[in-house]
């Protein structure tokens, strides 16, 4: 059985996605974008991280397919690059270099502005999805506000749009706080973790004989012993991506010799050593947000009807994981199966919505506590630090990952799919408490000298 219309507020990638997993059980999908969409894979006003390094997980690849068939395909042909993220890139951390080993922990390496083209390419295909300019300027509801029936719109010929189920995919700036006020609802509770993010990203050719032999980028994590990091990752249609990371008000600039000083301040010194073989082809970009929030819509005892939240209108993310896409897919995912399993019932389909969506950010935000939150000029609001023992775990299990395969595997698992699952295997926690009991130092720790790939 089908719906009638559902109304997605905002184009983002998290947008696209609902309306894409709308567009199977709704008669018409109507996405409301302010932006002047542009008709080819260039930046727009409404992404400010746009021009910064992104990562499209392994778990976001599979939703998307699932959600989209042949997109994978399209990302490739857009020139995409598909890597193996523990094999190729080699990673240095607070424990030395991670792990080298073959698997399917694929990453898609393309400049956002092509990948979200490719993705509101295909939607805007789906016979069924519209596109409108206009800004979403409120919710409309029933005389007793117990269900939402459209949003009110500004810079639109038309002074509203009816819906049976409203979407916001607006981001982190959302005003569904405010509107549902409005309507006689309460807002959700807020927790954050401010770990006040820099980063500064460039497009570069490189040489052919630039990067090290075997490995086709190369990142150099920040953590507390230094906030400053860097990295080197391929794009598309050959080119690649130089960036700065800084945690907690480590900014990089975006002067080019202060951006390459900071480079060189890294826990590795080879992305810096990189970058000056590098052709810069544009200016270097910088961009700085406060951190990682997330809005618990699922816990409210009262909500509305028809009303239903995502992206980062739920949770915005420190953008050094590379979680923001992926975790929008799942979504998108998500919300198509309750639909489909709702058999046209739309009593109490928002709420089941939202609900579906927590234990995938229960453990996304968990781990993103469990590493921004080591840094003492962090700022936790509403969430705890770490416990000792806790920390402790994790640095060992991060050791053992540096020269096991099943625990390098499992870990990058855990980060590219949203499970711990493997993590917690009784034969990995036999490896743990025997590492820790004997004593063992990481033997990768040269900063210049990247491990070979472990072999199973």
């Amino acid at each position: 059985m089908s719906f009638g219309r559902a109304v997605v507020i905002g184009g983002s990638i998290s947008g696209l996605l609902s309306a894409a997993a709308l567009s199977e059980t709704f008669d018409a999908v109507t996405i409301v974008e302010r932006d002047e969409l542009p008709h080819g894979p260039e930046h727009r006003r409404g992404v400010p991280q746009g021009l910064q390094v992104h990562a499209l997980l392994a778990v976001g690849q599979e939703a998307m397919e699932d959600l989209l068939r042949g997109l994978g395909e399209d990302f490739q042909a857009a020139g995409g690059v598909v890597v193996d993220s523990p094999a190729d890139l080699a990673v240095y951390t607070a424990q030395g270099w991670s792990g080298r080993v073959e698997s399917e922990a694929r990453v898609v390496c393309m400049r956002r502005p092509a990948l979200e083209w490719v993705i509101r390419r295909r939607v805007a295909e789906l016979p069924n999805v519209e596109i409108v300019k206009a800004t979403a300027a409120g919710l409309i509801g029933t005389d007793d506000a117990g269900r939402v029936t459209g949003v009110t719109l500004r810079g639109s010929a038309a002074a509203s749009i009816s819906a049976d189920l409203v979407v916001d995919a607006s981001g982190r700036s959302s005003r569904a706080g405010a509107w549902l006020e409005n309507l006689g609802y309460d807002k959700p509770r807020e927790v954050e973790l401010r770990s006040f993010i820099g980063y500064a990203t460039v497009p570069v050719r490189l040489p052919e004989d630039a990067l090290p032999e075997g490995v086709k980028g190369v990142l150099a994590h920040p953590h507390p012993g230094n906030p400053q990091g860097a990295a080197v990752v391929p794009c598309d249609n050959g080119l690649y991506l130089v960036a700065g990371l800084g945690m907690v008000h480590a900014d990089p600039p975006s002067d080019r010799e202060e951006f390459l000083a900071h480079l060189d301040k890294a826990p590795s010194p080879l992305v810096g050593e990189i970058a000056r073989k590098a052709e810069f082809l544009a200016p270097v970009e910088t961009y700085r947000m406060p951190g990682s929030r997330r809005r618990l819509w699922e816990e409210l005892e009262r909500m509305p009807e028809g009303f239903v939240l995502v992206g980062d209108a739920v949770m915005s993310f420190n953008p050094l994981y590379g979680q923001g896409m992926s975790v929008a897919a799942v979504e998108a995912r998500l919300m198509r199966d309750v639909v489909r399993d709702s058999a046209g019932e739309r009593t109490g389909l928002a709420s089941r919505i939202q609900r579906s969506f927590k234990d995938t950010i229960d453990t996304v935000f968990g781990m993103v506590v469990n590493i921004d939150g080591l840094y003492d000029d962090a700022e936790l609001l509403g969430v705890d630090r770490p416990s000792a023992e806790a920390v402790t775990a994790g640095r060992y299990l991060s050791q053992l990952a540096t020269e096991d395969v099943e625990t390098c595997l499992a870990q990058k698992y855990a980060a590219h799919y949203f499970s711990a699952d493997k993590v917690r295997s009784q034969s990995i926690q036999d490896k743990l408490r025997e590492w820790i009991a004997s004593g063992r130092e990481v033997t990768h720790t040269d900063p210049r000298c990247i491990p070979e790939i472990m072999r199973r």
